[in-house]
């Protein structure tokens, strides 16, 4: 009867070892970055699956974030989100399609007259990528990284380009990101009393941390644990929009202060100096 309790035991702490969790030491590791490049959108999502951008900065900015994204080792981007056509989100786009592949790049389907608009449509002519004009969501999957690409609730009026920005939620390792673009005014309204799931660890504040009616609506919606805003030392975020956040008490990372440097590794996020 010894011998048969021992062996059940044996048997039972060798089935426990099988079935533990994988060490966090071997879980894959996910580095998001928003660059400090003035008040403009220029973020990477990487992991050793894919490197993702969402925007690309001011058309003087091109040339820094391809340094930038050298320098992490990134050679080339599985996906390139452009998330409305303002030229502080598509300025630098041509240069980085000019020098780097990109398997597919997503934007709106707007269109509108602007010089970097019209030096954006020459680059998508030139380049191998996928070429995706979204009229509806997508989703999209990169090893650990589930992205989903929401389009804009609010009908194009010809002049509010913010308001048409695309949303893009991504979850990893049980965590949850929502980059929101410049999403303001009805847009910003529509998602947040709308049946979209807000709620996320880290939220990139829309519009560079200006203030919107809705911000303390979308804290509450979001509840996020981290706050990136793509502000500058210029132009940086209102102090509405911070007062409005301090009930939630988030971690503030404003890339007016450097790059910012986020990293996701067994399920815990952590800001890097």
């Amino acid at each position: 009867m010894k011998r048969l309790t021992l062996l059940l035991l044996i048997l039972l702490l060798l089935f426990g070892c099988a079935c533990s969790p994988i060490d966090s030491g071997d879980t894959e590791k996910l580095d998001i970055y928003a660059f400090s490049i003035g008040k403009a959108d220029a973020l990477l999502l990487k992991t050793s699956d894919a490197a993702i951008m969402i925007d690309a900065g001011e058309h003087g900015d091109g040339d820094k974030l391809v340094a930038k994204l050298q320098a992490l080792g990134v050679e080339k981007l599985d996906l390139m989100i452009l998330t409305h056509l303002d030229k502080d989100h598509i300025g630098g786009a041509d240069i980085l399609i000019d020098a780097l592949p990109i398997d597919r790049i997503v934007l709106p389907s707007y269109g509108k007259e602007s010089k970097q608009y019209t030096q954006l449509l020459a680059a998508l002519t030139q380049t191998d990528a996928e070429v995706s004009y979204l009229d509806q969501d997508l989703s999209l999957g990169y090893g650990d990284l589930e992205l989903t690409i929401w389009v804009s609730p609010v009908l194009y009026d010809g002049k509010s380009d913010n308001e048409q920005s695309l949303i893009t939620k991504v979850l990893c390792q049980g965590k949850s990101f929502l980059f929101m673009g410049d999403a303001e005014g009805k847009e910003l309204e529509k998602l947040i009393f709308g049946t979209r799931n807000l709620t996320c660890d880290v939220l990139k504040l829309p519009h560079h941390g200006v203030y919107d009616e809705n911000t303390f609506a979308l804290m509450t919606a979001a509840m996020p644990s981290y706050v990136i805003i793509c502000d500058s030392e210029k132009n940086p975020a209102a102090k509405e929009t911070l007062q409005a956040m301090e009930l939630y008490d988030p971690v503030i990372l404003q890339t007016k202060d450097g790059d910012v440097h986020l990293t996701v590794s067994g399920g815990v996020i952590k800001a890097e100096e």
